[in-house]
């Protein structure tokens, strides 16, 4: 029996479907159910690419679907409307990465390690062997990058949950590819001053230079100097506020005359930040530290990296008497215990006369001035 539809196609009922053929003359399997008192039709396949005995099969196996109460075209819809990990991604560093200071981190990786292969791939169907693909793709030359881009993926998925996107996480039970050590690099006095006499006459940029030198002046994290402005430095003060600390701790740091002579020529106002990158619209980025001592790794010692400047001028304070309990207050560490709830006080006399100290020391390393037998010491690499 043929009927038409509309103006544009007839149906032939062929058993459990119907044959659709359309006025161009193309032809399709079709099957019409109802679900919950609703008529649905769905396309099974088109002719010749299934034969009439496949799509006959394949109606009876979406039959014991339906017969279960399910609707395998809304199922269809469904996975069709579904997010890719495309738009997963773009929504998570829209919605969550954005507010994080290390959002661009989170994007850099996604962007770079992750959508070129899972783009426009539905992000509920990707496995955990997908995942194990990708890290181990990235372990094979980078495994601690790999280490990142993993917990990066994994927060996205976890966020995806959060809101009811997703239902399972693909990374679940993954381990870490690469095995990461604690860092305890530490110049000695000849390296600080081969690597501050170094400067002079390395290729880089005068922002970088100043920064390297700020960060073992204040003992201060990397990312922090790197992101100082104008507006932050208010006589011998540099205040780092809540929304660039990592803790999300306002911060006080006093200024020596290190510090103060080394702030000098940028301390004068052109814009936003202390320290631009062309064009000056943003601050310099904390990895192009590390990319210029790599690049400019002539000041005669082992490899360090810019934080170990900052463990450098923690462990001489160390050596020079300062305490601990300063020192955490000084490196802006978060302070456990309940006496931590009540003592509210800065500790700015303290963290001054720590930071003098360093000064005093550092001026007399750098100038070779300083008696051999009154340097002191400090663990080396």
């Amino acid at each position: 029996m043929v009927s038409v539809i509309g103006r544009r196609l007839a149906v032939r009922r062929m058993g459990v479907g119907c044959l659709r053929i359309t006025k161009a003359g193309n032809r399709a399997f079709i099957l019409n159910y109802f679900v919950r008192g609703r008529e649905r039709r769905m396309t099974i396949g088109s002719w010749p690419s299934w034969s009439a005995t496949a799509a006959r099969h394949w109606a009876k196996e979406l039959r014991v679907i339906i017969d279960r109460g399910e609707d395998p075209l809304g199922r269809k819809e469904q996975w069709l409307a579904a997010p890719t990990f495309g738009d997963l991604a773009e929504r998570y560093l829209q919605h969550y990465a954005v507010k994080k200071k290390s959002g661009h981190r989170d994007a850099e990786y996604l962007r770079l390690d992750v959508l070129p292969h899972w783009g426009s791939q539905k992000a509920a169907d990707i496995r955990r062997r997908d995942v194990l693909e990708l890290i181990e793709r990235k372990a094979e030359h980078a495994p601690i990058s790999a280490n990142r881009l993993l917990a990066t993926v994994r927060k996205c998925f976890n966020w995806a949950i959060s809101r009811d996107l997703l239902e399972t996480n693909p990374c679940a039970q993954i381990p870490a590819p690469g095995v990461e050590r604690q860092r305890d690099r530490v110049l000695n006095a000849d390296e600080i001053r081969t690597f501050w006499k170094g400067l002079e006459t390395a290729r880089m940029s005068s922002e970088v230079k100043s920064i390297l030198r700020l960060i073992l002046i204040t003992a201060q994290r990397p990312g922090e100097v790197c992101e100082v402005e104008c507006a932050n430095i208010e006589n011998d003060w540099w205040i780092v506020p809540a929304e660039k600390a990592k803790n999300g701790l306002s911060h006080r740091v006093p200024l020596s005359s290190l510090a103060l002579r080394e702030l000098e020529p940028w301390c004068k106002p052109k814009g936003r930040w202390l320290f631009a990158a062309n064009p000056r619209i943003r601050p310099i980025q904390v990895n192009a530290l590390a990319h210029a001592l790599r690049r400019h790794q002539h000041f005669g010692s082992n490899h360090f990296a810019p934080h170990d400047l900052r463990r450098t001028a923690a462990t001489m304070m160390s050596s020079l008497g300062v305490n601990r309990f300063v020192l955490g207050r000084l490196l802006n560490h978060v302070e456990t215990g309940v006496t931590s709830v009540y003592d509210r006080a800065t500790y700015d006399h303290e963290k001054r006369a720590a930071l003098q100290k360093l000064d005093h020391h550092l001026q007399r390393i750098i100038s070779g001035r300083a008696d051999p037998s009154k340097v002191v010491s400090i663990a080396g690499p």
